[in-house]
């Protein structure tokens, strides 16, 4: 077998070439484009792999790969601390020490969705970053409002009908009523981008009959639903629900020697984004009409007496337990699952 390294920018690719028994076969630093890239894949004899390291050129390589029948490796820099801690750094130790990494089976790899998966992650992720947006500048509005003494709470702050009202409360001073004129603009502007990626989510989900199913579960509606369809992608990247829960950050870490555990904690290293959506639909179902995730809420709290965080964090693990079953088995969602499974346990 021989191991591509590659050391990826936007200019050049540089690459190192290690075979099995760990001897550097070749090196080399081409222009970043597919044809190059290809050209150099080619040039080296089969069984080969191709590795890289996550970044902004990651999906390209991949689907460039693919396209030609080559297998691409992305791996986690975070794992790689033997090119990230090195004193000695620059792009061709950089392919080498990836190479020899891949050889010795030390690469932590990273999924990543192709083609139109691909791209209805990143229609998600610009919604995403579009509210981020908008509470960046929302935050800004009430602090021109602050600076000037003005008690600033509520929502009417940002809304059309009341910006008037609001000018009134403001000193008569044309640099701050620029400032807060634009911020309204930006807020608008922001708005009407946020309501057109979210009709394409709308019309894009349909491709996805899970996100349909996922939006029958109390709490999760389109976005949540999107979100965690587009991060998965397919439920068969996990063993089991275990599996899911350390991704979404709400899984437990064992740290232990011998048959002794000396330590549990939420682990640390999840994606972001999909727990945020977890944890957001979590709340809305305990927030919600009377559903099982509610339910299981109130007995856990009230009487089995458990915390609040607690509590919400074992809903949290039932609720992704849910979906990753619909998803699995490519079933509807049953409201009535926890009262039969009480009455199963009680026969």
């Amino acid at each position: 077998m021989n191991y591509i390294g590659v050391d990826c920018h936007i200019s050049t690719l540089d690459f190192a070439v290690v075979d099995g028994k760990g001897n550097i076969k070749k090196k080399a630093c081409v222009n970043t484009g597919a044809k190059e890239f290809m050209e150099f894949v080619r040039s080296i004899p089969a069984p080969r792999k191709i590795y890289i390291e996550e970044g902004e050129l990651a999906n390209w390589l991949l689907e460039t790969s693919r396209r030609f029948g080559e297998q691409l490796i992305i791996t986690d820099p975070r794992e790689n601390k033997w090119i990230s801690k090195a004193k000695q750094k620059n792009d061709p130790i950089d392919a080498t020490k990836l190479a020899q990494l891949a050889r010795g089976g030390y690469i932590k790899e990273i999924y990543h969705p192709v083609n139109d998966r691909r791209r209805f992650k990143e229609l998600v992720f610009a919604y995403h970053d579009t509210v981020k947006s908008q509470t960046r500048i929302k935050n800004k509005i009430k602090a021109c409002f602050r600076r000037e003494g003005i008690k600033c709470s509520g929502e009417t702050v940002y809304s059309e009908t009341y910006r008037a009202e609001w000018k009134e409360k403001l000193p008569k001073n044309t640099i701050v009523n620029l400032i807060i004129d634009e911020l309204w603009i930006q807020l608008d502007q922001l708005q009407n981008t946020k309501e057109k990626i979210k009709i394409n989510i709308r019309t894009y989900a349909r491709k996805y009959p899970e996100i349909r199913r996922f939006m029958k579960v109390p709490g999760v509606g389109l976005i949540h639903a999107s979100t965690i369809s587009a991060i998965i992608e397919t439920p068969h990247r996990f063993a089991n629900k275990k599996k899911v829960w350390m991704y979404a950050g709400i899984g437990l870490t064992e740290r232990g020697s011998g048959e002794k555990v000396y330590s549990r904690q939420l682990t640390r290293e999840f994606n972001r984004p999909l727990k945020n959506a977890i944890k957001k639909a979590t709340e809305a179902a305990i927030h919600g009409n009377n559903n099982p995730f509610m339910r299981q809420y109130l007995r856990l709290t009230i009487e089995k007496g458990v915390p609040s965080h607690k509590a919400k964090l074992t809903v949290a693990r039932s609720l992704l337990s849910a979906l990753y079953i619909i998803w699995k088995k490519g079933e509807d969602y049953d409201p009535d699952i926890d009262k039969k499974r009480d009455k199963g346990s009680k026969k």
